[in-house]
């Protein structure tokens, strides 16, 4: 005879493992969800192509005329298609989380599209066309790209606020409520996802309190007693359980609950675990040396990888050189008119393997300012006039083109630390040289994703977005990051 976990008490189990849904209706309600969440990225997929392939067909014909199928070229409509959606999958456009009615996806969005733009015609006439007569005028090709562009960011603009409203009654069941449990509610209120974070504790004193003592905003803790793995409570469906405290802590009929939870398709995390695949960094409470013994853990272990990344930085930072000379040589004239002192500022940093370089950039303080704080704070009183302006739009990072042309630099990595600041941050963060075993960058996950450090608390955030790229670094990783650099300097984000 089958009967509901639910009433159980939390000290025993007494029925079996898999029971019986007690409300069918809310059960299948709750799988089409799922189902919808898993579909989610297909439907995207597809109703891309079929924009693409719609735009493309009616341009040909319109520029061409006659049959469809004897003006339209197929070897160029792949390559739209897929450079479209490789750029669109970039700025997370077919995933779930990601916030697309938000000004920072649609400004990736177009940021990405101006390089597939580029990069579609550089294809198209270097490779796909060589030797061949093309049926596609440029005009087709041009319209489609821009065309995709605009339906894409506006339907997911909708897409986006339709979600953030569905949202609204969605939730995360936090299991246990601890020191993580009020670091997970902080930084999901921070993503800016509407997602309401449900806290159960056992410890029944702490029940009827609001998570944050002082927060009357943040949620009130419920009784462990009246959790249940449904996928539904008061009212929200629930998205994910997060369990905050150690395993060990938790009565064995909770365990075997989560158990039916898994078997059941729900989303049960842990805190790293949660912390690592939504909001990818490495989350402080795992930053100890037995981070790099976990299971599947590499550590760029890809020759292949790190040679063409190495030749393709030095090739990128030359034609970056002769590009932007014109830009080096303004700037340096900015930097030599506004204040006395040299034009370049060097400095000894920590390079791959804790090998000592020095690096070159565009000098935006005052001479003698690095014997005042070791850290630049906003609007710091050290910055020259002009040197506020190239902070803040990265300019006084580009002679670093040239370390990157030596090989003590990577165009992405973690940010090569100043000698002196990283003997004390090996001191206080155990696994901090972990971040020396790549090529430091000239930008890198930390830097598009979290301001520039002002204290040990913004290096321990920063160094959970450098550990994470040290672990995930990958070419589409790499191309992420620079996107993402684009709209940090257009924006002027960070210091």
């Amino acid at each position: 005879m089958k009967q509901s976990l639910k009433k159980e008490p939390l000290t025993e189990l007494t029925g079996p493992l898999f029971p019986g849904g007690e409300n069918r209706r809310e059960e299948l309600r709750h799988r089409k969800r799922r189902a919808a969440h898993t579909i989610y990225p297909y439907a995207l997929v597809v109703m891309d192509i079929l924009i693409i392939v719609v735009l493309f067909s009616i341009l040909s014909v319109l520029r061409h005329g006659g049959d469809l199928l004897a003006v339209i070229s197929h070897r160029t409509l792949f390559a739209v298609t897929g450079a479209s959606l490789v750029g669109t999958y970039l700025v997370g456009g077919y995933n779930y989380a990601t916030p697309k009615h938000h000004v920072r996806f649609i400004s990736e969005h177009i940021i990405v599209s101006a390089g597939v733009f580029v990069g579609v015609f550089f294809l198209i006439y270097s490779f796909v066309a060589y030797g061949k007569q093309m049926n596609s005028a440029r005009s087709v090709i041009a319209f489609t790209l821009i065309g995709f562009t605009a339906t894409s960011i506006v339907y997911r603009y909708i897409l986006g606020r339709i979600q953030a409203r569905f949202e609204l009654r969605n939730g995360i069941c936090t299991i246990g409520v601890s020191s993580e449990t009020i670091d997970l509610y902080h930084r999901i209120k921070k993503s800016g996802r509407a997602l309401k974070v449900l806290p159960f504790s056992i410890n029944e004193e702490e029940v009827g309190k609001h998570l944050v003592e002082g927060d009357p905003d943040s949620p009130i803790i419920q009784s462990m007693s009246s959790l249940n793995l449904n996928s539904s409570m008061d009212g929200h469906y629930i998205e994910y359980y997060v369990l905050t405290v150690a395993s060990n802590e938790l009565p064995p009929i909770l365990k075997q609950r989560l158990i039916i939870a898994l078997f059941s398709r729900n989303k049960v995390y842990s805190y790293e675990s949660f912390i690592t695949d939504y909001l990818q960094l490495v989350p402080p409470s795992l930053l100890s040396f037995d981070w790099a013994l976990q299971p599947g853990f590499t550590l760029h272990r890809s020759a292949s990888y790190a040679r063409s990344k190495l030749f393709t930085d030095r090739v990128l930072a030359l034609i970056g050189i002769f590009m932007l000379s014109p830009l080096l040589i303004l700037t340096a004239l900015a930097v030599r008119i506004s204040s006395k002192g040299p034009i370049i500022f060097k400095q000894l940093r920590t390079g791959m393997r804790e090998e000592p370089f020095e690096i070159y950039k565009f000098r935006s303080m005052r001479v003698g300012s690095e014997h005042g704080s070791k850290y630049t704070v906003y609007n710091d009183e050290r910055l020259t006039p002009i040197g506020k302006f190239i902070r803040k739009t990265r300019l006084d990072e580009l002679p670093q083109l040239f370390n990157v042309v030596k090989g003590d630099l990577s165009l992405v990595g973690p940010r090569a630390e100043w000698v002196d600041l990283v003997v004390g941050y090996e001191q206080r963060f155990p696994c901090y040289h972990f971040r020396h075993s790549v090529r430091p960058g000239i930008t890198g996950w930390a830097q598009v994703n979290y301001p520039y450090g002002q204290n040990d608390k913004d290096t321990l955030e920063k160094l959970g977005y450098d550990l994470y790229y040290v672990k995930n670094c990958s070419t589409m990783l790499d191309i992420r990051i620079l996107v993402k650099t684009v709209y940090t300097v257009l924006f002027g984000h960070g210091q």
